[in-house]
């Protein structure tokens, strides 16, 4: 499987908030990616070396966030230099 492109903690998280305040809805609330991304073993070939821990109440817990967050994992890597 070919590597990802990868891309700062910094800019995953302004990639991840662009994509999240491009919903109406969603723009300008406050989310656990605002605390930023953290590294994480990749378990196994292809899986994401990075995550946003979940810092907030599980009332503020939304489903879309979360799929914006899985599609960037999918499309980037965190870059570990």
């Amino acid at each position: 499987m070919p590597s990802k492109p990868t891309l700062s903690a910094r800019q995953l998280q302004a990639l991840i908030r662009e994509r999240i305040d491009a919903y109406p809805d969603l723009a300008g609330k406050p989310s656990d990616v605002d605390q930023g991304v953290a590294w994480m073993d990749p378990r196994g070939t292809g899986g994401p070396n990075w995550t946003v821990p979940r810092r907030s109440d599980p009332d503020r817990y939304s489903v879309t966030v979360a799929r914006i967050i899985r599609d960037v994992q999918r499309e980037y890597d965190l870059d570990t230099d």
